[in-house]
């Protein structure tokens, strides 16, 4: 499905928290939206998400203006302070949280197999936040496109856990390369790290052809 942002802008209490945003994120492809991690990037990924009113512009779920379609499609992965796993909680219980978000089995056995399946199972009784970042990234990720009604993936800022962005990079595009649509908020230093131009950036509407 294809997710598109038209001139969106949120507002705050004082002063706006995404001036007009403007991209278009087609399936089976990362696109990344370049800014500062903040209550912008935050606001915007829940304007995505249709979990916060725009207040101009548009958001476009393959041509629709529906808030309720974009909560069943859109996935919000490790978005601070909305969907971002707790400091100090086990791996384990992120996954077995996140399993049951998805509405998969999240027992005892279910978690163990996700976890072996992503190469994490060591780590099952370490704190979440101490897994490298490419971890992280799998994990979350991978959780929320086990949801029967996923197709838009929109990850917050994966570059602000540190570590080098060119080894959760490849998950990203795996998932895409899987028919998901993925939209991922980086650092303009992240964009120069992977050699990405930037083509979409919070506050702008001047979206630049690939």
């Amino acid at each position: 499905m294809q997710l598109t942002a038209d001139a969106v802008a949120v507002a705050g209490t004082r002063s706006p928290l995404v001036r007009p945003t403007s991209f278009t994120a087609p399936p089976s492809h990362v696109t990344p939206v370049a800014g500062d991690p903040g209550y912008g990037q935050v606001a915007l990924a829940l304007a995505l998400g249709g979990r916060m009113p725009v207040a101009a512009g548009s958001v476009l779920l393959d041509g629709l203006d529906d808030a309720a379609l974009r909560r069943r499609h859109v996935a919000l992965v490790d978005v601070p302070e909305v969907s971002s796993p707790e400091d100090g909680l086990a791996v384990h219980h992120v996954v077995a949280e996140e399993l049951a978000f998805a509405g998969r089995p999240s027992g005892r056995a279910a978690v163990a197999e996700f976890l072996d399946r992503h190469g994490v199972l060591a780590a099952a009784d370490e704190p979440f936040e101490r897994l490298a970042a490419q971890e992280r990234v799998r994990v979350l990720t991978s959780a929320a496109a086990e949801r029967a009604a996923t197709r838009v993936l929109v990850v917050t800022n994966p570059d602000r856990r540190g570590g080098d962005p060119r080894l959760w990079w490849p998950i990203l595009t795996a998932h895409a390369a899987s028919g998901l649509t993925v939209v991922v908020q980086l650092t303009h230093a992240t964009m120069r790290q992977l050699g990405l131009a930037v083509r979409a950036e919070l506050g702008s509407t001047e979206e630049v052809a690939a």
